[in-house]
């Protein structure tokens, strides 16, 4: 989702119809475990109501917070996304196909806003929050997953015609651009070897960096 059709690789079907396959695969179904697990960890305790979702892609994250009880309107700009995500008829989610630069949302609109490597794609990082800040109720939470510039995946992104036009964030990247909202905290999984094993839960864990990083703040009220 953003705003110049650059890095928004997304918006062609090619892309959007291989997406899910990814999650078919052995590694594919434990990274998106740990990534789940993460996640919900910042939700458990949050209303459940009047969420908003940033670039739900496919609607493979959108499914989840259904599942889970979360209230979702769900946006992102891609014709072929929307397709596949309203295809899945998920429960409690009004899909809408716009540019997160440009929400038709007023203001102080959402009790909460999750994206899950949505801003990674966006031409105009600064736009886009400057959105959120818009739309976001005082009080209430973002939640973000974000793609590790430090991590495996990070170091090899432009071998990855998906990833190579993305911007992948450090850790400080990702404080210094939530901090504008209140004080956020930080979780981490999904540590890839070089060789691109999963070592979450081994000895050799603290060799690697993350490539998730999950965040989330409260906005000042």
């Amino acid at each position: 989702m953003k705003t110049k059709n650059t890095r928004n690789i997304f918006l062609t079907p090619e892309i959007a119809s291989e997406y899910d396959a990814y999650y078919q695969t052995e590694t594919g179904k434990l990274v998106d475990k740990i990534e789940k697990e993460i996640i919900s960890g910042y939700l458990r305790n949050l209303p459940k109501t009047n969420w908003l979702e940033l670039g739900f892609g496919t609607g493979h994250w959108t499914e989840f917070f259904s599942e889970n009880g979360l209230q979702l309107t769900a946006v992102d700009n891609s014709q072929a996304m929307l397709k596949i995500a309203r295809s899945k008829n998920m429960e409690n989610v009004e899909f809408l196909q716009a540019d997160a630069a440009r929400l038709p949302f007023p203001d102080d609109h959402f009790s909460g806003i999750i994206s899950i490597t949505m801003l990674e794609f966006v031409d105009d990082l600064g736009l886009v929050l400057n959105e959120i800040d818009r739309v976001l109720k005082p009080g209430g939470t973002l939640v973000l997953g974000c793609l590790n510039a430090l991590s495996e995946p990070g170091k090899n992104k432009n071998n990855d015609p998906v990833f190579q036009h993305a911007h992948f964030f450090t850790p400080n990247e990702i404080i210094e651009m939530l901090s504008r909202f209140g004080s956020p905290r930080l979780s981490a999984g999904v540590y890839f070897s070089l060789g691109f094993e999963i070592l979450d839960g081994t000895e050799k864990q603290s060799t690697a960096e993350p490539a998730f990083i999950a965040a989330s703040v409260e906005k000042q009220k």
